[in-house]
């Protein structure tokens, strides 16, 4: 597996692009989730990926995270080329499944599952093209 890239909570998405752009990266479009109740802008630096995640309803999955955390990297997530094998193979080395797969929008659909781990916290897993 190889990191895809680093999810990062923010509250105001238009803010931190401005800022993000600031330190080199390009600007992605907004992508929102419906599913979820958050946007989701990709931007990149030379090849290093930052996904940032702002909620945009009070039920939506980091709605929690944000209050507690603020402004911060959350995740880091990893390319599956296979994410049934994966699953298990995390899971087997002490990570909880968080939830089944599910289609992520503003990864073209790709299916993605978040695990968690006591000694690292929470990874993320898309599904390879």
């Amino acid at each position: 597996m190889k990191v895809h890239h680093i999810g990062y909570l923010v509250k105001d998405m238009k803010e931190a692009i401005l800022e993000f752009e600031k330190l080199g990266f390009s600007r992605g479009e907004i992508i929102r989730d419906e599913f979820r109740g958050i946007d989701i802008s990709f931007m990149d630096n030379d090849g290093y990926c930052v996904e940032l995640i702002s909620p945009y309803r009070e039920d939506s999955t980091v709605s929690g995270l944000i209050k507690k955390y603020k402004n911060s990297p959350y995740h880091l997530c990893y390319e599956s080329e296979n994410l049934v094998q994966d699953i298990e193979y995390l899971a087997q080395n002490g990570y909880v499944q968080m939830g089944e797969p599910k289609e992520a929008p503003a990864i073209n659909g790709r299916r993605v599952v978040f695990m968690m781990n006591g000694s690292i916290g929470l990874i993320e897993l898309v599904e390879g093209v």
